[in-house]
């Protein structure tokens, strides 16, 4: 009987033993067993698709923010504004204006066209800054615009009350030399022709004040 015994002991033994041998074997082969490999491709492709957005991102906070220079191309703030002679066709005045003799007083160059909804949108604005300031003779407010007909730019200036002058820029050469690339654009030259600030943007009632801070005109 003890003999039984001490055989169905050992045969339990040896299953455990067995068992825990199994147990190591699968142990070591899930352990060996190589990895499922990354989908490198998807991991890429969301790193290129997270870096687009940051690049999108800050390239729409740039363009929607107001720019208070010029690109770099353009005529820089602290260069001298490019003089020119300009036919008025609409607005005040007659004739033709010359930038070279208003030496001695700031001048605003306001770059438009009627086809352009936003600065149809400041125009009103700017017509009441310079029937307040502006016709006091603070300041120089002039209106350039190369692309429409010149014969629209008369019958444009009445309908919006415009009295400063519009002038029109043939063959889009001051365009050129100030480098305008969207409009509006608003140039701030100071009393001896120098350039100090610059939108290119619709100007509102907290960039005009700033622009014409720049050059030396307060207004509340």
């Amino acid at each position: 009987m003890a003999q039984k015994l001490d055989k169905d002991q050992q045969e339990q033994q040896v299953a455990r033993a067995e068992r825990q041998g199994y147990k190591t074997e699968l142990a070591e082969h899930a352990a060996n067993r190589p990895r499922r490999p990354r989908n490198r491709r998807r991991t890429i492709t969301m790193i290129v698709f997270a870096i687009i957005s940051v690049f999108a991102g800050l390239y729409g906070l740039f363009t929607l923010l107001p720019s208070s220079t010029p690109s770099a191309a353009g005529v820089p703030v602290g260069a001298v504004a490019p003089t020119f002679v300009l036919p008025v066709y609409g607005g005040g005045g007659s004739g033709s204006v010359d930038l070279r003799a208003l030496r001695g007083r700031p001048v605003v160059l306001n770059f438009w066209s009627e086809s352009c909804i936003p600065c149809r949108t400041e125009m009103p604005f700017l017509e009441r800054t310079y029937t307040q300031y502006g016709a006091r003779g603070e300041f120089a407010l002039l209106g350039i615009d190369q692309a429409d007909p010149k014969e629209d730019i008369s019958p444009f200036g009445r309908a919006y009350a415009i009295t400063y002058p519009l002038l029109f820029d043939p063959g889009g050469k001051v365009n050129s030399a100030y480098v305008v690339t969207a409009i509006p654009t608003t140039y701030f030259i100071d009393s001896n022709g120098i350039v100090r600030s610059v939108f290119v943007t619709q100007l509102s009632p907290k960039t005009m004040r700033t622009g014409l801070a720049s050059v030396g005109i307060v207004i509340p």
